[in-house]
């Protein structure tokens, strides 16, 4: 009898599966500046914080948010046609401002004596006065040492304008939060708003800061305007799908705003003193 013997197959252990790979750590990062803190890469539209010199991603070198090579044609370009106009314009200068001959040399009366008739005497030819009077010149008047600066005087006035702008954004953020069904992205809209109006208006206040006599009220403007900034960018952080996140940071921005008039009155007030003129719209309620 015949026995067919069959080899069985080696058994071989498990082979264990491959570890999971962690995913790489999400940036968080501030949505909806404007462009105030961020823009996109112009080579691989990676956001990039302002004032970035190199994108990490394509290591494109950047100008002001411009590839190098354009920032050079650029810069190469505006050189350029910058000695055309220099030139011309020198030319032009130097053809219409030329010395002029001096006036009267031909026509000026002689003071040599005229001789007489047969009795060979001479006198003296009568010559008039052409003396010029005297030229006075005005004082100059010198500038009130008190007075507000244009520089500050403009810059209070956008301020006034724009605390009307964070008080209107106040009534929209009630009105979002009132709203059935409640709209995250709404919010965020007006959040980002609030965010572009706060950046601009510390640029106002270090301005107002700038002049002794207004150093006081720029400097209230100046915190008001960077708590905003700064509650703006923390709730932007959060995803439009947290509705709770953005209804929360809806009601702390309201709250924020409600001081928004006191600092307002200051600002008003200065303006008055110093007779600054306010737009049409900035008109005190």
């Amino acid at each position: 009898m015949t026995v067919n013997a069959v080899r069985r197959p080696r058994r071989r252990g498990a082979t264990p599966p491959p570890e999971p790979i962690a995913p790489p750590p999400i940036e968080s990062m501030a949505i909806g500046e404007i462009d105030q803190t961020v823009f996109d890469c112009p080579n691989c539209s990676r956001p990039l914080a302002m004032g970035a010199r190199r994108c990490p991603g394509c290591r494109t070198r950047l100008v002001i948010g411009v590839p190098l090579s354009k920032a050079s044609v650029l810069a190469a370009a505006g050189l350029a046609a910058g000695l055309i106009v220099g030139s011309v314009g020198g030319v032009v200068f130097a053809a219409t401002h030329l010395p002029s001959a001096p006036a009267g040399s031909a026509g000026a009366p002689s003071a040599a004596p005229v001789g007489g008739g047969s009795g060979g005497t001479s006198s003296p030819s009568a010559v008039p006065s052409t003396a010029s009077p005297a030229v006075t010149t005005a004082p100059t008047p010198q500038p009130d040492p008190d007075a507000m600066p244009p520089l500050a005087r403009s810059a209070l006035a956008q301020a006034i304008t724009v605390d009307e702008r964070l008080a209107s954004s106040s009534d929209t953020l009630r009105a979002a939060l009132a709203a059935t069904p409640f709209d995250a992205s709404d919010v965020a809209e007006i959040l980002r708003t609030v965010s572009a109006d706060s950046v601009y208006g510390q640029q106002l206040a270090d301005r107002v800061s700038g002049w002794a006599g207004s150093a006081d009220v720029g400097g209230n403007l100046g915190v008001l305007y960077g708590s905003v900034h700064d509650a703006a960018t923390t709730a932007l952080i959060a995803s439009v799908r947290n509705e709770a996140a953005y209804r929360n940071s809806a009601r702390a921005m309201v709250a924020l705003l409600s001081s928004v008039a006191a600092v307002d009155t200051q600002a008003r007030a200065l303006a008055d003193e110093h007779g600054v003129m306010l737009p049409a719209s900035s008109s005190t309620p």
